[in-house]
């Protein structure tokens, strides 16, 4: 069975340029500021967005403040578990008969795991927590 559990998520808005991403990271080592997930897409010429799941949200939230860097917060779901094949279904099952619709997904499965990401929309993150069996 899969495990679930609600995580803080982090957008900032930056240059799309070689070494940007390197420097953020360099900043967040500096500050031991930890990560359980990360993604960068380029958005439109010369930008892009970087979406990171800190290991400690308010450590990460203040130091992004602080840096003119945080641009949005949310609440994700992370899945992990055995790799198998239908793995993700249970999940996707309790939220689409919840009418939960998913915004977006990342899912990759390494040595036998897998680990995916569910982006929801705002207004729905409470029901979502509920349908997926979260508590409070």
């Amino acid at each position: 069975m899969a495990k679930i559990e609600r995580v803080t998520y982090f957008l900032a808005n930056i240059d799309d340029r070689p070494g940007t991403l390197l420097r953020i990271m360099r900043d967040l080592k500096g500050k031991n500021i930890n990560l359980a997930g990360l993604w960068g897409f380029a958005t439109y010429e010369g930008k892009a967005q970087l979406y990171v799941v800190p290991k400690n949200p308010d450590k990460l939230r203040n130091e992004w403040k602080a840096a003119g860097l945080l641009a949005e917060e949310g609440i994700g779901f992370f899945v992990k578990g055995a790799d198998r094949t239908g793995a993700m279904l249970s999940t996707l099952e309790a939220l689409a008969n919840s009418g939960i619709n998913i915004r977006a997904i990342d899912a990759i499965a390494v040595a036998g795991q897998f680990g995916s990401f569910i982006w929801v929309n705002a207004a729905e993150e409470k029901k979502a927590a509920a349908a997926l069996g979260l508590k409070k």
